[in-house]
């Protein structure tokens, strides 16, 4: 029903285009969107506001999902996802830039809808990604649509890169055109701080989702996940730990997997422990984080960023890399502290603690490799990237 609610709102949009067009004329409009319009964080907010700020001259608009619990929290104009009014923007716009997809982000279903996909044709599309490319290797949910998805991809005029090394992979792996992909470095990590100290002692622990276990059969406590999830954040020892040294952890469920977040809430027994909202705003957190616990996510890069301790916990790296695998090799190009039961997640993690929270030699020297900047002006080259290419 809402999809055909989308069409609808599409062909209306359509139909009004010829008559509305002096309301545009003269307007440089850009939409900007990300995660389906749910959540106002990573990538496109920070790029987003720094255009808001910094270059008046361009009427951007923020798409959000209808739902979305966000809407207050964002600064400047609004469209409603899939709105007649989001679509009749869309056809007028010279830009849109979106972190997951076109469809997802800005304007649902309109480029795969014969005739009115001209308008995906048209516009400008610049593709940040949502993190770094790193941990987990494209593929699409369904593989049906694997050939509709990669020309989706080489369909976009931009992307940006954070390293010659993601360059190699968008251009090689995933098929896109050499001259579209912009090593600018990645818009969020202009949020993070550098040779600064955190403002807290707490941890940041981001355990990424697993599809095989969130479209799976099994019983969401009967899985590997969960059982090695709670092991570790109830261990006595860790606990201990964190109390003796006034430490808490932070523990956020990734947002795919967060209808199990009661489970794993009901379960521990640490004080130490605390849980962070669906909706909390992740870049306030890693920044005021002292170090990371991950066992695939982008966010470790973040931290790398930082140059701040980051800890995997790789519970399951075998069937990790069966299903889902890793653009870094998990045998031989890790870096921080790994661990790959309990015991050494509590022990290396207790380390990291009393060092001070020290960063590994090994991090210090992948951060040369993952990044080429480290300087807060990821923002300001992305949107020159826009602006040289669309002059061109």
């Amino acid at each position: 029903m809402e999809k055909i609610k989308k069409l609808f709102n599409m062909i209306l949009a359509l139909l009004q285009y010829p008559f509305k067009k002096g309301i545009f004329k003269d307007k440089n409009i850009w939409l900007i969107g990300g995660h389906s319009g749910d959540i106002y964080d990573d990538n496109s907010k920070f790029l987003y506001e720094y255009i808001l700020k910094n270059h008046k001259e361009i009427d951007i608009y923020w798409v959000i999902d209808k739902n979305s619990k966000v809407k207050d929290k964002i600064p400047g104009n609004k469209l409603i996802k899939g709105s007649v009014e989001n679509y009749l923007y869309y056809y007028n716009a010279e830009v849109v830039i979106f972190s997951h997809a076109p469809s997802a982000d800005i304007a649902p279903y309109n480029f795969a809808v014969p005739v009115l996909n001209r308008f995906h044709k048209k516009t400008f599309k610049v593709f940040l990604n949502h993190g770094a490319i790193s941990f987990k290797k494209r593929k699409p949910m369904n593989a049906r649509f694997k050939n509709l998805i990669d020309e989706l991809m080489r369909s976009y005029n931009m992307a940006t890169a954070i390293s010659d090394f993601e360059k190699n992979i968008m251009v090689n792996e995933w098929g896109m055109d050499n001259e579209a992909v912009c090593v600018t470095g990645c818009a969020r990590q202009d949020n993070l701080p550098l040779n600064k100290k955190p403002a807290s002692r707490d941890i940041l622990y981001m355990p990424t989702w697993r599809d095989w276990i969130k479209f799976g059969d099994k019983k969401f406590t009967d899985t590997e996940y969960f059982s090695n999830i709670m092991l570790f954040l109830n261990d006595e020892k860790l606990n201990e730990a964190l109390e003796a040294n006034d430490v808490n952890i932070k523990f956020y469920m990734h947002h795919l997997m967060h209808e199990f977040i009661d489970d794993i809430k009901e379960n521990i027994t640490g004080k130490r422990i605390k849980f962070l909202d669906k909706d909390v705003t992740l870049a306030d957190e890693i920044t005021s984080s002292a170090a990371n616990i991950t066992d695939y996510s982008g966010v470790a890069m973040d931290f790398m960023y930082m140059d701040r301790p980051i800890l995997f916990y790789q519970f399951d790296v075998e069937k990790y890399k069966e299903e889902v695998d890793s653009y870094i090799d998990l045998d031989n190009e890790m870096f921080g502290d790994v661990a790959y039961n309990k015991d050494q997640a509590v022990d290396k993690l207790i380390n990291i603690i009393e060092s001070g929270f020290e960063v590994t030699e090994s991090q210090r020297i992948a951060r040369n490799k993952f990044f080429r900047y480290n300087d807060n002006g990821n923002c300001e080259r992305i949107y020159h990237c826009i602006v040289e290419k669309l002059n061109k």
